[in-house]
This record gives C-alpha cells, sequence and structure tokens, in this order.
C-alpha cells in the first residue's frame, strides 16, 4: 500500500518512547496516528490530505491548513503522546459514532512545545483520519 511506504521512515524517526500505557485499541488508533503524521512531517500535504476521511475532506482547504500551520513549525524533534480519550460524538460530525481522540507533545524545529491532536473516526472496521489542529 502506497501510505504504508511513504510513512515507515517518518514513523521510525518521530516515534519517542511511549509515556502511558495504552489498550490495543488505544495502539491501533495511535498508529494510524501516527502513520498520517509521517506524511505531514514529510511535506506532502497533498497526500496527507487525500488521505483524511471523504467526509471531512472538503471543510477545511487542509492543504493551505498544514502549509500556514505546519510548515513553519519545521522537522520533528520529538513526539510523545499525551493522552487518548474516546467520544460518541464531536464537533462537525452529526453522526453518533465512535472517535479517538488523540493528544501529542511535539517538539518542532521551530517550536519547542506544542499539542497535536488527531481525531480518528470509527467507519466500519479501520479508523479514518477526521480532524488534525497542531497549537
Amino acid at each position: 500500500m502506497r501510505f504504508a511506504a511513504v510513512f515507515t521512515l517518518a514513523f521510525a524517526g518521530a516515534c519517542s518512547a511511549l509515556s502511558l500505557s495504552l489498550s490495543p485499541e488505544d495502539e491501533a488508533a495511535r498508529d494510524i496516528a501516527l502513520q498520517w503524521l509521517g506524511v505531514v512531517d514529510s511535506g506532502n500535504y497533498k497526500d496527507a490530505a487525500l488521505l483524511i476521511s471523504e467526509e471531512v475532506r472538503g471543510s477545511r482547504d487542509w492543504t493551505k491548513y498544514f502549509a500556514a500551520h505546519r510548515a513553519p513549525l519545521g522537522r520533528v524533534n520529538n513526539r510523545k503522546i499525551a493522552e487518548v480519550n474516546y467520544a460518541s460524538t464531536v464537533p462537525g460530525d452529526p453522526e453518533f459514532r465512535r472517535h479517538a481522540i488523540l493528544r501529542f507533545k511535539t517538539s518542532f524545529e521551530h517550536k519547542a512545545a506544542a499539542t497535536e491532536e488527531i481525531v480518528l473516526t470509527k467507519m466500519g472496521c479501520c479508523w479514518e483520519l477526521s480532524g488534525y489542529e497542531v497549537n
């Protein structure tokens, strides 16, 4: 799968030791989030945008968002998962379904301390990326 090839190296370099205990479901959600973040970290914003769930892809110009909010931060120095929460609803999604909200504490080249929030939505058997914010 093309997605797997794109993130493999970025995933290995950007993931640091975990600071909290994760359940198998947490680990699955974390792995999907880190795989996608690897695409973002590589600067391949067009592919990162295409990997976002179709249901929310049109909610924002993701390529411009990454260029304006993520690119200026530079390369990732360190990324640690800080928390995993679950919700049946999230803003912008009118449907009742399982969502995983993952927060990472990330140190970037040009910003020593930032929080990245990834929202994943359970679609059938798989997690799909449905939101990203960096603060």
